[in-house]
């Protein structure tokens, strides 16, 4: 395939309409030739107190290969004390990889396996990370709520 020549733009700034795209769709760092920059928020995770038998977890930024660790000590920690379930509050998360989603699935295995009732539940209102959830299938096996307030109903029961 020939790459095409654009005047006055070296072969490095060359983003076709595809990349572009792509781009746009995965919130990418690397914005089309004469577009803004996006700085995508810090990553941090916080996580909550036991409220009604469910700690909350709650990722902000982009949840990627660089981000991940980041999660999973404090995932580990909740998942090794007995606090009771767990929701991951992906509200304000940006993005999020399969680094992310392989993070989720095995805390979720981890809860799922064991005979004590503790669940795992993830909410988010941010479209592209409810489509990764959906691409991947992670949606048909971990409940996804839009909004923490009905994760937390649907966990009350």
């Amino acid at each position: 395939m020939k790459s095409r020549a654009y005047p006055g733009v070296s072969h490095q700034e060359v983003l076709t309409p595809a990349t572009q795209a792509q781009n746009a769709m995965r919130g990418s760092r690397h914005p089309a030739v004469g577009s803004k920059a996006v700085n995508p928020a810090p990553f941090e995770v916080k996580v909550g107190g036991v409220e009604h038998g469910v700690r909350t977890i709650s990722v902000r930024g982009e949840l990627d290969l660089s981000t991940a660790p980041e999660l999973e000590g404090p995932l580990e920690q909740t998942l090794d004390g007995d606090d009771g379930s767990v929701l991951i509050d992906l509200s304000s998360c940006e993005f999020i990889d399969s680094t992310g989603i392989a993070l989720i699935v095995r805390a979720w295995q981890r809860l799922d396996s064991g005979d004590d009732g503790r669940s795992l539940v993830i909410c988010s209102d941010n479209e592209q990370v409810r489509r990764v959830l959906e691409i991947t299938g992670l949606e048909l096996s971990i409940p996804v709520h839009g909004t923490r307030d009905e994760a937390l109903a649907a966990m009350a029961g």
